[in-house]
């Protein structure tokens, strides 16, 4: 069952914040909530537990060198930070960009705990997500990014300029499908001992260390395109 699309979208928000802190925070409640879109440039947690309530919240915090003290004497928000709204039954998180008059860099960070085999799809420039948790369908599109997911989804589509990606894969079901491709990446994939896999990877240069056989036809299956690639397959 696809429960929830997850998409990052640069768009100018409405930020919210405290003024003595910089902080900002919101949390909305996802029961029957079927899409959930976000973005621009953020730190994203995902998790798919069905012991908590299905909700997300976004909050913004100053952090760097400059923060406390631009902190203590401003009372302007962290403009990265933006609000939420639902629409129907479409969960909208805008995150506006930093301006670049903003002498502290603001952290936008999204939490979110939505149903087992819902649907993600991120598309944003810079991006650090960690997934844990059951998934349908995975897509991420970037300039850069740190993606990590410790779980499990039927498809993976990671596309940008510069990857780091960690997937590890707590349950093995033979219809996995992942494909990465980048101009740089850097990529860990672990699925238990002595699972049949099928890889291919094309590269102008690549190092690849996999303990697990090339098995034509099986699933998972692995491609992996780039200029520079690193991967590993346990």
């Amino acid at each position: 069952m696809k429960s929830a699309i997850l998409v990052l979208l640069p768009f100018a928000g409405v930020a919210l914040a405290s003024p003595a802190t910089g902080e900002a925070s919101k949390t909305l409640d996802l029961v029957g909530v079927s899409a959930v879109i976000t973005g621009e440039a953020s730190s994203v947690k995902l998790t798919t537990s069905s012991a908590a309530p299905y909700h997300a919240t976004i909050s913004g915090r100053r952090e760097g060198w400059f923060a406390s003290w631009y902190s203590s004497w401003f009372a302007s928000d962290c403009r990265s930070a933006s609000d939420m709204k639902l629409v129907a039954s479409t969960l909208r998180i805008d995150v506006a960009p930093s301006s670049w008059l903003d002498p502290s860099d603001c952290v936008v960070e999204i939490n979110a705990n939505i149903q087992p085999e819902s649907s993600v799809s991120i598309d944003q420039a810079a991006l650090q997500a960690n997934i844990a948790g059951n998934f349908s369908t995975i897509a991420i599109a970037g300039k850069a990014a740190d993606v990590s997911l410790d779980g499990h989804a039927s498809s993976i589509d990671l596309k940008g300029e510069a990857l780091k990606v960690n997937l590890f894969y707590g349950s093995i079901r033979q219809d996995e499908n992942i494909a990465i491709a980048g101009k740089a990446l850097d990529a860990t994939l672990s699925f238990g001992q002595q699972v049949p896999i099928s890889y291919s990877v094309t590269a102008l240069a690549s190092f690849v260390d996999s303990s697990l056989p090339n098995t034509a036809g099986a699933k998972p299956s692995i491609v992996i395109k780039g200029d520079f690639v690193r991967a590993t397959i346990r």
